[in-house]
């Protein structure tokens, strides 16, 4: 199965429009049509967008495997201390949950201006 027939077959399966997917990875609708219809070949930047956007592997999207090669762990795959990090996440209000992630950015030393600054 080729490139275009993958796609289709993905956005298919995720009830997404081919409008809906070019705003989301930053192409024009046009060319997804063109790339599912087989009237153009995505470049190699659309492929790993388009991989990236459905988590699936380059492989999988050129048909060099069936094997989606899923990238987004499960819940399974998170250690119980990740899991438990998850479920205090989730309990905290909106304004915490920033809180958090300043303060996380800041530990991890990935703090930016634009992040750092609270609201008054």
């Amino acid at each position: 199965m080729n490139f275009g027939l993958k796609l289709k077959t993905l956005m298919e399966e995720s009830q997404l429009t081919q409008t809906e997917l070019a705003k989301s990875i930053g192409f024009t609708q046009r060319a997804i049509s063109k790339w599912v219809n087989l009237q153009s070949e995505p470049t190699e930047t659309a492929i790993l967008k388009v991989a990236d956007y459905f988590s699936v592997s380059v492989d999988y999207l050129l048909g060099r495997t069936d094997d989606l090669g899923a990238t987004i762990p499960t819940a399974q795959d998170l250690s119980r201390d990740e899991r438990e990090v998850l479920e205090l996440y989730d309990a905290l209000s909106p304004t915490r949950k920033e809180d958090l992630m300043i303060f996380l950015r800041a530990l991890s030393g990935n703090s930016s201006d634009t992040t750092s600054q609270k609201k008054a």
